[in-house]
């Protein structure tokens, strides 16, 4: 049945994305996570945003659920980690269940193939918004500037305005 002047409710989500990272990653992450914030956007991070008291599984379900997008850094160190595992798990099945599955930012940061990758991961791979952080500044497009530019853009599309795009 249609109704007159139907809209679909919104979410409203409390930060614009949930990062997950490997601890060994914190320092970067931190640099990451002020730069970002200092585009005007709000991330939630494990070490700032986690409630004391509460099981780590169900802060990371919150973190998940209040959040637009879900940033990756992906490591050797975060491919190492469990609770990195965890997380993806929770957020492809998350994506999945609430119809967000463009949710996911991938930040390759360290030189990974796809091969290299845990078997969640590649499912995800070909299906998300995926980042390389610069290794050279010398090459074209492949600087500092040009990566925070990329995900600004990221961060500022909304929910199935891209489809499945790797930057």
């Amino acid at each position: 049945m249609k109704m007159k002047n139907y809209n679909k409710l919104q979410q409203e989500y409390t930060y614009d994305a949930f990062i997950s990272y490997s601890h060994t990653d914190s320092v970067w992450v931190k640099q990451f996570d002020d730069k970002v914030n200092s585009m005007g956007f709000e991330l939630c991070l494990d070490a700032k945003d986690f409630i004391a008291g509460e099981s780590i599984a169900e802060n990371v379900i919150n973190a998940i659920d209040s959040s637009r997008k879900v940033i990756f850094i992906i490591t050797h160190d975060f491919l190492m980690n469990t609770w990195g595992a965890y997380e993806m798990e929770m957020t492809r099945m998350h994506a999945f269940q609430r119809g967000r599955e463009d949710m996911v930012i991938i930040v390759v940061k360290d030189n990974i193939t796809v091969s290299d990758m845990p078997e969640i991961l590649k499912s995800i791979w070909f299906k998300t918004i995926c980042i390389q952080w610069p290794k050279n500044d010398n090459l074209p497009y492949n600087t500092k500037e040009h990566f925070y530019e990329k995900m600004k853009i990221s961060l500022q599309q909304n929910e199935k305005s891209t489809g499945n795009v790797v930057i």
